[in-house]
């Protein structure tokens, strides 16, 4: 990895008058392996696509088979649809391409319908080809190693200290204080309840270091897992993503305390440090779903995707579209089904490369960049916008000199990179979600950028620009009172309901709202398209349901209209 180009943990973590071995975290990339040319490149691992899911075991009327009772209550909370991408990938077509040969499974994705795969065995690759229900096979790695590079180590920022410095926060006072995330810490809004998925390259010794002791004591890692070689220990592979947790939930008195110290975690290892290959894409695909079938709220990636060791695979400014690389498709995919994806922008800034890397251009997630402690922009900080002209980053937090575990882990220091800014910011979501536990993600994150310091002047350095997050709240309590204000008048009869509904709402006239039914599995049971006439919606049709509660959600393009639980008979 470098500060240029490369798909870096997205960081250069420069970590800095703390040690000289700041290695370097490269990703894996992504060969296109050419009919017949197996013999002759042999990757170890693939990516195997499939066609469809015709014959599935699975049901969408089932899913307690595949997702979580919290997963499907975030679906229903936020009226979210279930849908193909939720049905696991069949896996009578994975026993067919385990069959073929020498063949290891690594992992699997629902929302592409493929599998990574480990093998040498040209024989088998060959016969996976020839799969009627196999649509492509595309190399992810080689069978090579490359040398680690070093991190060139830029100086953090000298300014004063911030005022008012509590004795708990210590030296991470100002990463906090500076997003006003010590307001949110005294309204008793610590991450309690919330769960959040962490996708790094290790998290070594986290299952000992006394910054962790809080953590461990209340059970609050609730799974780790190794996306890479399933080998069942995160905690010895790499330091990188421990030290992004320390920003989150690490508490040493006097010296650190993190922006969400009483989460929930789920950590999760999906890059391999020595190398630089795009199957690292694939491995995140798969810990993303596993934390939304978890019932993740915020995930946060402190990593980032532009180059890699086979040039040939790279990519270009123009795929940052949102819309075009496979790890920031699964990153909008993710806040669809109803998580907050947190990335890192990205430590180009001072490069040829300049923009942000994969996945922070994806769609409806928060990208953050870096700045110092006086809220000046990080020189390494990468740059937007999106190659599809969207504000890039979205938002920014203190990165350059930000504080949390050295290298070795056994002390605070000064750290650099947008891998900081980003689980700095995340836990901080986490807890402004806390407060308002009925809110979608979405209408979380929009609050977080209006709070930002540029909202109305975004740039292409600092996006929106520095959250407030007492602002953004007092903007979601604002919000509670003009719905509740707007919606008093509101009927939803009969109550019981039988066979049909009726909506009543005054001096509301809508062309196309959307109106969903969630039952308490979260699953649509009945969605159309209608219009509001004269203040009024019918919906009929609805005797065939099964009788309980639903929710009744009615959307309009500008935001939710109404929310409200309903009773079959």
């Amino acid at each position: 990895m470098s500060c240029g180009p490369r798909g870096s943990i997205s960081r250069c973590p420069l970590w800095l008058s703390v040690t000289n071995d700041a290695a370097a975290h490269p990703f894996f990339g992504f060969l296109l392996v050419a009919a017949g040319a197996f013999a002759q490149t042999a990757p170890d691992t693939y990516w195997v696509q499939f066609t469809d899911k015709d014959n599935t075991p699975y049901s969408l009327s089932q899913p307690e088979q595949f997702l979580s009772a919290r997963a499907i209550a975030r679906r229903q909370a936020q009226g979210t649809i279930l849908d193909h991408l939720d049905l696991p990938v069949d896996p009578s077509y994975i026993a067919a391409v385990l069959a073929s040969g020498e063949v290891e499974l690594i992992n699997r994705s629902k929302w592409f319908n493929a599998i990574t795969v480990r093998t040498t065995d040209a024989n088998a690759l060959s016969t996976i080809q020839q799969l009627p229900f196999v649509s492509n096979v595309r190399g992810t790695r080689r069978l090579v190693a490359s040398d680690p590079e070093v991190d060139e180590v830029i100086a953090p920022p000298t300014g004063g200290e911030r005022g008012g410095q509590p004795e708990d926060y210590g030296a991470s006072w100002t990463q906090i204080s500076m997003l006003n995330g010590h307001l949110l810490h005294a309204m008793e809004a610590k991450g309690q309840g919330m769960l959040i998925g962490v996708l790094d390259s290790g998290f070594d010794k986290a299952d000992s270091l006394p910054a962790f002791d809080s953590l461990r004591a209340r059970g609050g890692i609730l799974l780790s897992r190794d996306m890479v070689n399933h080998d069942g220990d995160v905690y010895d592979d790499h330091w990188h993503g421990r030290s992004v947790l320390s920003c989150m939930t690490g508490i040493l008195p006097g010296f650190l305390q993190g922006t969400a110290p009483q989460a929930d975690y789920v950590l999760l290892r999906t890059e391999e440090a020595a190398n630089e290959y795009i199957v690292e894409e694939d491995n995140w695909v798969a810990g993303a779903e596993l934390c939304d079938s978890l019932g993740c709220d915020v995930l946060n990636t402190s990593l980032g995707y532009t180059e890699f060791d086979d040039s040939l695979t790279n990519h270009v400014y123009a795929d940052l579209d949102g819309a075009t690389t496979r790890i920031s498709i699964a990153a909008g995919i993710a806040s669809q089904k109803g998580m907050i994806p947190v990335c890192s922008a990205g430590n180009s800034g001072q490069s040829e490369w300049h923009f942000i890397s994969a996945a922070a251009d994806a769609f409806d997630i928060l990208a953050v960049g870096a700045v110092g402690d006086q809220e000046q922009h990080a020189p390494f900080s990468s740059w937007g916008p999106s190659a599809d002209g969207r504000v890039k980053p979205d938002v920014c937090a203190m990165g350059w000199g930000a504080i949390g575990l050295r290298v070795e882990g056994d002390s605070i220091a000064p750290i650099n990179g947008t891998s900081f800014s980003s689980p700095i910011l995340a836990g901080l979501v986490a807890c402004l979600w806390q407060l308002h536990p009925d809110r979608t993600a979405q209408e979380i994150m929009q609050a977080v950028r209006q709070s930002a310091s540029l909202y109305t002047t975004p740039n292409d350095s600092m996006g929106y620009g520095i959250p407030d997050f007492l602002e953004a709240h007092n903007q979601l309590v604002q919000l509670a009172v003009e719905e509740d204000r707007s919606s008093s008048d509101v009927q939803v009869f009969p109550v019981p309901f039988v066979d049909h509904l009726r909506v009543i709402v005054p001096d509301v006239s809508e062309t196309s709202v959307l109106v969903a039914l969630i039952d308490p599995q979260g699953r649509s049971v009945r969605a159309i398209r209608a219009g509001i006439v004269n203040g009024r919606l019918e919906l009929d049709g609805l005797g065939p349901l099964a009788s309980g509660m639903y929710l009744l959600r009615i959307e309009r393009p500008s935001g939710a209209l109404l929310s409200r639980r309903v009773v079959k008979e």
